[in-house]
């Protein structure tokens, strides 16, 4: 090992902060597939979202990276019918070249707008009707003029709310969430409330209060009421900029068919059911009724390798589990967890042990989950062994650049030449202690000699003072970061 690199990593373990926290590394040539470092590397530890990496590798082995969600609407005995294919995206990142679009930070995702991490904002440009827009003037240019009514069919797999980061679905529109924007005025007034998307039967009632400048904030939180009301509270200081909050769709199907009831009548299609209230189910025929039935609408998304990116670039939590749920499929079953089986025999293929490796969920988020940085370390290897794993290697936040690794290293020598799958996760204790559980990385590394590398790099359990997460993982990324750079400028 480099004397700068054992140097660097002295640095990180010798800070009191981590006096009862454990760190391991590993680094292989990938070419050779030589051991350059090897630090606890066999142990197992709590990965955090670096586990993205295996439920997104059983997705690219399961369906491969050209395939692409179809979402039909079909006219069945005066109704329309929309089937779910699983699109999480549906039209809301769609970028003209066909790609999807992502933040990077200090932008965050706007599905992490309830952590209370700084900086989530929504994605410019994004229209989170845009596919059920595309359908409607379909239908319309069909000939349709007229329906009864419309329904969802989101009997793809089963929806699933066992995981921590909210409910799996079929149909997704604006990623099941509505996001709120809060704008402060001045002290003692009432901000500005934005939402989307507005679809009926659905508005925001606010009790949020802007506050002076420096004054202590309290965190915006939403609560959903009767008759579709959800009142925002909490307060915003006067100069800040805006603030992003959101609530979880509880009913995605319901949510779907009235926006796109709405979007049918905007098009020129009457529909004559109310858009408001529950999916008529009982409207859904048989799945193979559809081989007959006349396909009056089509949206074809991106390639799945683009869903992959986003997921890895955002470090996106339900679009990872329903990766799980996609390849549940594959084993002949429509319940997500089902799913852990075809992954843990997808990843086991590409030299990641179970005796050492345990997933729980497809996005790292259950910290009952366990890997060691040789298991990942193997896959990053042998995925560059198949036809698809260089989608997993151009996903990644590209450190100093894009992605959840966009502010890491910039302006240094090493921007650019690392990419990077991290992972965090934090907690609190019932006495108001709290705990940095793990904060990892791993990726590939171009050396500044011009060897290619595969690197992990697991921190667990640090102790956060005053609970202050943000800035104890942020404290950590970089000095998980500053381990990397000091790899890639010492080999």
């Amino acid at each position: 090992m480099p004397a700068s690199v054992a140097t660097a990593i002295s640095n990180v373990v010798s800070k009191p902060a981590y006096a009862h926290s454990r760190l391991a590394v590993a680094v292989f040539d990938l070419s050779t597939g030589e051991r350059l470092i090897d630090r606890d590397a066999s142990k197992m530890f709590v990965p955090g979202s670096i586990m993205k990496t295996f439920s997104t590798s059983a997705a690219l082995e399961g369906y491969g990276p050209n395939y692409r969600f179809r979402t039909p609407v079909y006219a069945i005995n005066g109704n329309l019918i929309l089937v779910a294919s699983g699109d999480f995206s549906l039209g809301l990142r769609d970028r003209p070249d066909g790609s999807l679009a992502f933040n990077s930070f200090p932008e965050i995702d706007h599905n992490y707008a309830d952590t209370g991490l700084p900086g989530p904002a929504l994605l410019k440009n994004s229209d989170p009707l845009a596919g059920l827009r595309a359908l409607a003037a379909q239908v319309r240019a069909s000939g349709i003029r007229a329906v009864r009514d419309v329904a969802i069919d989101d009997r793809l797999f089963n929806t699933y709310d066992g995981w921590p980061d909210g409910k799996i679905s079929p149909i997704w529109i604006n990623e099941n969430v509505v996001d709120i924007t809060v704008t402060p005025t001045d002290p003692g007034e009432a901000p500005a409330v934005d939402w989307r998307p507005k679809i009926a039967g659905l508005r925001v009632v606010s009790n949020v209060t802007t506050v002076a400048a420096k004054a202590k904030t309290t965190p915006l939180a939403v609560q959903a009421g009767a008759n579709g009301v959800l009142t925002i509270t909490g307060t915003v200081a006067a100069g800040a900029k805006p603030s992003l909050a959101i609530w979880q769709v509880p009913k995605p199907a319901d949510f779907a068919r009235t926006a796109f009831i709405e979007e049918l009548r905007r098009a020129g299609v009457s529909v004559s059911a109310n858009p408001a209230g529950e999916n008529p189910a009982q409207l859904l025929p048989r799945t193979a009724a559809y081989s007959s039935a006349r396909k009056v609408a089509e949206r074809v998304s991106p390639p799945l390798s683009e869903f992959v990116k986003v997921i890895l670039k955002v470090s996106y939590n339900r679009g990872a589990d329903l990766m799980v749920c996609l390849v549940a499929l594959k084993t002949g079953s429509h319940d997500c967890p089902d799913g852990l089986n075809f992954e843990l025999k997808a990843i086991t293929a590409l030299g990641v042990s179970p005796a050492s490796t345990i997933p729980y969920d497809g996005a790292g988020s259950v910290d009952a989950g366990r890997t060691s940085p040789d298991d990942e370390s193997a896959l990053l290897q042998n995925l560059m062994h198949t036809t698809w794993g260089h989608y997993i290697h151009d996903g990644m936040s590209i450190m100093g650049v894009d992605g959840t690794q966009a502010e890491n290293q910039t302006g240094t020598p090493v921007a650019g030449h690392i990419r990077a799958k991290d992972g965090t996760r934090v907690g609190g204790s019932p006495d108001g202690q709290a705990l940095l559980y793990a904060k990892t990385e791993v990726g590939y590394i171009d050396a500044k000699s011009g060897r290619k590398l595969v690197y992990a790099v697991f921190l667990n359990d640090v102790p956060i003072a005053g609970n202050n997460f943000a800035q104890a993982l942020f404290t950590a990324d970089h000095d998980l970061s500053s381990i990397a750079a000091a790899i890639q400028q010492g080999y």
